[in-house]
């Protein structure tokens, strides 16, 4: 029997009580996750500031070309988040660490790929719902595009930042950058 999708989503989908969040939880590992990364084309990045170090914990195989994308090797979950604002829909998602510690934040734009955000969110396996987890606010924010190549048997992830946003996609990674930084006058190229 055929299924609407809205409906589909909406049975998989955890509704916040007082947001109009949905939340679904993924388990995933950082070696699919970084192999994904680069199919989103634009996304805006957002570390978080409760991360710990765990570095006894992070994967052999896999570097990062900046620290500030050091806090992808630590994710194993993602959660991902739709919630509708007054200005329209946004969808982003949080990387948590083992713990459920959230790491970083990748959001869409207009700009994204959104098959890429798709085959992201299938990559990793439904998990049952977890504990609450808390919004926090950004370090910064940065619209990147991912690049990934092999270098002496490792794969190394690279973001490049983009300086070509869609007028639409400035405008909303503007009121994103507010929202989860409080950076009220940050603009993008």
């Amino acid at each position: 029997m055929f299924i609407p999708w809205s409906r589909q989503r909406q049975a998989r989908c955890l509704q916040a009580s007082d947001t109009g969040a949905c939340r679904r939880w993924l388990r995933t590992a950082p070696v699919p996750l970084l192999a994904a990364l680069p199919a989103l084309d634009r996304v805006l990045y957002m570390p978080l500031a409760a991360c710990g170090p765990e570095l006894s914990a992070l994967p052999g195989g896999l570097l990062v070309e900046t620290p500030a994308l050091a806090l992808l090797l630590r994710v194993r979950w993602l959660m991902a988040v739709s919630v509708i604002a007054v200005d329209g829909p946004r969808e982003w998602v949080d990387g948590l660490d083992r713990s459920g510690r959230p790491c970083v934040r990748l959001h869409l734009l207009p700009d994204t790929d959104y098959l890429g955000w798709d085959r992201l969110l299938a990559s990793g396996e439904p998990a049952p719902t977890m504990p609450d987890t808390p919004h926090l606010p950004a370090l910064d924010a940065c619209p990147l595009r991912f690049h990934r190549r092999r270098l002496a048997g490792l794969d190394v992830l690279r973001g490049e930042t983009v300086d070509g946003l869609s007028p639409l996609g400035r405008q909303l990674a503007g009121q994103i950058a507010h929202a989860h930084t409080g950076q009220r006058e940050r603009q993008f190229r």
